[in-house]
């Protein structure tokens, strides 16, 4: 294939390929033969170190997680300009599980603020109305809240998307999807801490950090989905 531009026989070639990955994925087996196409490219690198934490308090998992992996202070820097990245993208409560705990937003937004952050930014693009996203997931009050009673409002803020502030940018090492609109601010910050919620899929049996960045891009996701 050359670009994006594909015959009829080569998209159903593909889709063919699809469905034999959906059911290969759902019986757990290898990947090892799937086209190039359809594999993620290695990453750089050892590998990233995973840390579990358990307990009934998801902020204080959430503190034990990152001192199990050295530390806020390995990834934060005094002055940095940091992006939380939670799921907002559900009209959903709290309860219902479907956006990030609000706990565990409000546990790392503190944490950044405590290694010298700068300033820290909490949004989403949100899949429903977004006002409501923001409110019924109760992550805005959280947020809102530990600002005011911390005296932060200056450096910890929670805002909506805006459309003015996607911008055309180059995916690098890209096969098919060569550009996409991002969002700007997560472009100029210093650092990005990407939380998602643990959900099912039914294609991908779950979904985590990978899933969360479609918040962070323009256009149609839907394309991509």
């Amino acid at each position: 294939m050359s670009g994006c531009m594909w015959s009829r026989r080569q998209f159903l070639k593909m889709m063919g390929g699809t469905a034999g990955i959906t059911a290969a994925g759902g019986a757990g087996l290898l990947t090892g033969s799937l086209p190039t196409l359809l594999r993620a490219a290695d990453a750089p690198g050892n590998g990233a170190r995973v840390a579990i934490a358990s307990g009934t308090s998801a902020a204080e998992n959430a503190r034990k997680a990152v001192d199990a992996v050295g530390g806020i202070r390995a990834f934060i820097s005094k002055g940095d300009v940091v992006v939380v990245k939670p799921n907002i993208g559900w009209d959903r409560t709290p309860e219902q599980a479907a956006n990030t705990n609000p706990d565990v937003v409000i546990a790392l937004a503190e944490m950044c603020l405590s290694a010298g952050a700068k300033e820290v930014r909490v949004f989403d693009r949100s899949c429903n109305e977004p006002r409501r996203c923001y409110v019924n997931s109760g992550i805005q009050q959280a947020v809102e809240e530990y600002a005011k009673k911390h005296h932060a409002e200056g450096s910890l803020r929670i805002y909506h998307v805006e459309d003015r502030k996607f911008q055309q940018t180059d995916i690098r090492d890209a096969l098919v999807l060569s550009r996409w609109d991002l969002y700007r601010d997560i472009l100029e910050a210093d650092k990005v801490v990407n939380v998602p919620v643990a959900k099912h899929h039914t294609l991908a049996n779950v979904t985590l950090a990978l899933k969360n960045m479609m918040g962070v891009m323009g256009g149609n996701r839907g394309q991509i989905h």
